[in-house]
């Protein structure tokens, strides 16, 4: 049965060139992993009850004083950090792989438009906007420290001030935006004069403090380290008090509108808040205990805080839900229920099945399609990630990077059995006929018969990252160019194991497909390579085994090293970009892209009428093939029922 949910899905219009259209939508629905940062507004008395959200699953959430969160995808790495510009619409994010890339990107969230985007070269360690939003300061690892990102004109630079402020972890401004103050891990804090660019002053103060922040109107500085907290005369850098915290790292917060410190302790499926109370002209006041509350899940904890200016309190948790609360005093023990919740179940893969398509959750496989709306439950997941349409009477399912046994599962008796073993991960699975090509371990190519479960190898080699069986004999080989042949691109003969290098310019190649019902099929994949310029380039490519001529069709100024190509012919789709879908027809040589959802698409199938797009968190968007906008987002319940967008 198909439900439709009562929350509201927003559509936002702008103009930048073209007509572009992004959509988000509305649920309480929790973060999939931890959330990595908070952002409220200070000064805004529309927003003391907002704050933006962020998380390892690359989503923002803007969360409105109903509890309920407008949820948008902008990446699929983890970002670690948020900042909130004073006007209210812009957000400064940091997103990193954690290692080579690192980004930090300003978004219009009403909108849902990137305005800018700077890559560096080592990780950033705050993240801020002065006083005013003229600047987003960037803090880095690197001995060039804080870079300057001006909002009016999006332009960066490390030059803005005279002397560099060498690494540091909290970069801050004075409310005029005329000085700011940076805190160095090596021990200092260091004043400058934004105008001139002049270094105004230095202090000597305590060395390799996390959390580092400021409250009182910036006299005070507050930072952990070693089991105890430190408060410090921001003005002196003098350490005023060292408090020790029992349990583990506590969750330290504040803010200029506030004279006294927070901190908050996990104990088990509990926390407490304390209060640390200071007077300018007196010491600094032992903490507080001023609220105790459970309710948290097992194994979960709040691993960030922040405070808006009326006393609001948002905490984010490892698990990605979100509690809220106030700074009032209370001795009792307060159960709290979080604002998010966990909704919705997971799609992790689908294949089309006729007029229908098959849907693998972590419980089930489930039979539907957007026209009936039905949800046929086929069988029980035996532990599995991905599948593949047999026949009528099961499936094929299987698990990516894993050595996890492939099995078909049996519609009719609901039991699967076991079709082969992979002696390492296993990083591709493809259908031919009653054969199963697989790539193991990024170096083996090997053909399994389904029904007599053998085993051919056909092809062995260094970094494979697709392969493709265009007949019995001819298989087509993906692979990076750093490993001999030092080509993206092999011929193999299945037979005489002849291999042949192909004229394929690149990095690495993968993706790979064809129809094996048109005459003479070209060969169609991905490559990443670098332009004229020497500029990062990923170009979907086609292949002619006749005529040995490759082409490109489509081309994108990154580096996509997971993008998809779907083969329907006479059309190609791809998330190139990450951002969106794209189609290719091959016969009317047009190009065509799709309005996205809130989350970033991962995967396409396609039947006679509808395209479905699985997106990265667990939800699936129905298109008309021959329209770009969204028909529905669909998530499936923990109930087993479709809810609609």
């Amino acid at each position: 049965m198909k439900n439709k949910i009562i929350f509201v899905s927003i559509l936002f219009t702008f103009f930048a060139g073209a007509l572009i259209f992004a959509q988000s939508h509305v649920s309480t629905q929790a973060h999939d992993s931890a959330v990595t940062g908070l952002a409220v507004l200070e000064n805004s008395e529309s927003e003391q009850n907002t704050v933006f959200s962020v998380g390892q699953d690359g989503f923002i959430i803007k969360w409105t004083e109903d509890s309920l969160g407008e949820h948008y995808q902008v990446t699929d790495l983890a970002i670690k950090m948020v900042a909130r510009s004073p006007n209210g619409n812009d957000i400064a994010i940091y997103e990193t792989d954690g290692a080579a890339t690192n980004m930090v990107s300003v978004w219009n969230f009403k909108t849902l438009t990137r305005k800018c985007a700077f890559t560096f070269g080592t990780p950033i360690t705050s993240l801020s906007y002065s006083a005013k939003g003229t600047y987003v300061l960037c803090g880095t690892a690197s001995a060039k420290g804080t870079y300057f990102l001006n909002t009016q004109n999006n332009t960066i630079t490390s030059k803005k001030l005279k002397e560099s402020t060498g690494p540091v972890s909290m970069v801050i401004t004075s409310s005029s935006e005329n000085s700011a103050v940076a805190y160095s891990p090596t021990g200092s804090l260091s004043y400058y004069n934004i105008r001139n660019g002049e270094k105004k002053a230095k202090f000597s103060t305590e060395p390799g403090l996390s959390q580092v922040c400021m409250f009182n109107n910036n006299v005070f500085l507050a930072g952990y380290k070693d089991g105890s907290i430190y408060v410090i005369q921001a003005v002196t850098g003098k350490t005023l008090a060292k408090f020790s915290v029992a349990t583990k790292e506590p969750v330290i917060f504040s803010s200029n509108s506030y004279e006294d410190l927070y901190y908050i302790v996990n104990e088990k499926r509990q926390f407490k808040m304390y209060l640390i109370k200071n007077d300018r002209n007196k010491d600094v006041i032992a903490p507080q205990l001023i609220r105790t509350f459970t309710g948290l899940k097992n194994d979960e904890s709040l691993v960030c805080a922040d405070i808006t200016a009326s006393g609001t309190i948002f905490a984010g948790t490892n698990q990605g839900n979100l509690y809220k609360f106030d700074n009032s005093v209370a001795e009792r023990v307060d159960v709290l229920q979080s604002m998010s919740d966990n909704m919705y179940n997971h799609i992790y893969d689908v294949a089309s099945a006729g007029e229908n398509f098959y849907f693998l959750t972590p419980s089930s496989i489930v039979l539907s399609s957007y026209d009936n709306g039905a949800v046929d439950l086929k069988g029980t997941n035996p532990g599995h990630t991905n599948i593949i349409s047999y026949n009528e009477a099961g499936v094929i399912l299987w698990t990516k990077d894993s050595r996890k046994t492939v099995q078909f599962f049996d519609f009719t008796t609901g039991t699967a059995s076991a079709i082969f073993t992979p002696e390492n991960n296993l990083k591709s699975l493809k259908l031919y006929g009653n054969y199963l090509l697989s790539i193991e371990g990024s170096s083996t190519v090997n053909r399994y018969s389904i029904e007599s479960k053998t085993k051919e190898n056909l092809y062995n080699g260094a970094g494979i990252q697709d392969a493709l069986l265009y007949n019995e004999n001819d298989l087509y080989v993906a692979k990076t160019s750093a490993t001999t042949p030092t080509v993206p691109l092999l011929y193999v003969n299945t037979k005489t194991k002849e291999t042949v290098p192909l004229n394929l310019k690149g990095n690495v190649a993968y993706a790979l497909s064809f129809d094996p019902s048109v005459a003479k099929p070209e060969i169609y994949g991905i490559i990443i390579g670098t332009d004229s310029q020497n500029r990062p380039l990923t170009s979907v490519f086609s292949y002619n085994p006749e005529t040995k001529y490759s082409k490109h069709l489509l081309e994108e100024h990154s580096e996509d090293p997971n993008a998809i190509c779907y083969l329907s012919y006479p059309v190609l789709y791809t998330n190139m970009g990450k951002s969106r879908i794209r189609s290719y027809n091959l016969m009317a040589k047009r190009n065509f892209e799709y309005k996205r959802s809130a989350s970033l698409p991962v995967k396409i199938a396609k039947n006679r009428t509808r395209l479905v797009v699985l997106n990265k968190d667990g939800s699936v968007s129905w298109y008309n093939p021959d329209m770009n906008a969204v028909i529905a987002d669909w998530y499936l319940t923990i109930n087993g029922e479709w809810f609609e967008f």
